[in-house]
């Protein structure tokens, strides 16, 4: 993501999503990746609930029904496909 020059909706929702995963089973006292230091859960309790914040905030954008469907990869397609006739 920080190789792109501009950073899309369709492709930030899947990191905020795998973010947020890992995160969770650091503060799930049942999962086996639970951290059990009480400073470092603090930190990353803090950190997750930014995250959360920002990701919320996706649900405001008009373009996340786009972003976040199968159809956008047809849209992709058909304009590519598109192009190869053209050319």
């Amino acid at each position: 993501m920080s190789k792109s020059q501009y950073v899309t909706l369709s492709s930030s929702i899947p990191i905020y999503n795998t973010l947020l995963d890992h995160l969770e089973k650091l503060l799930n006292d049942e999962d086996p990746m639970y951290c059990h230091s009480s400073e470092v859960r603090c930190a990353i309790s803090k950190g997750y609930d930014k995250l959360k914040n920002y990701y919320i905030k996706s649900d405001d954008s008009n373009v996340y029904p786009i972003a976040t469907s199968k159809f956008s990869n047809f849209i992709y397609l058909y304009f590519v496909l598109n192009l190869f006739l053209i050319i």
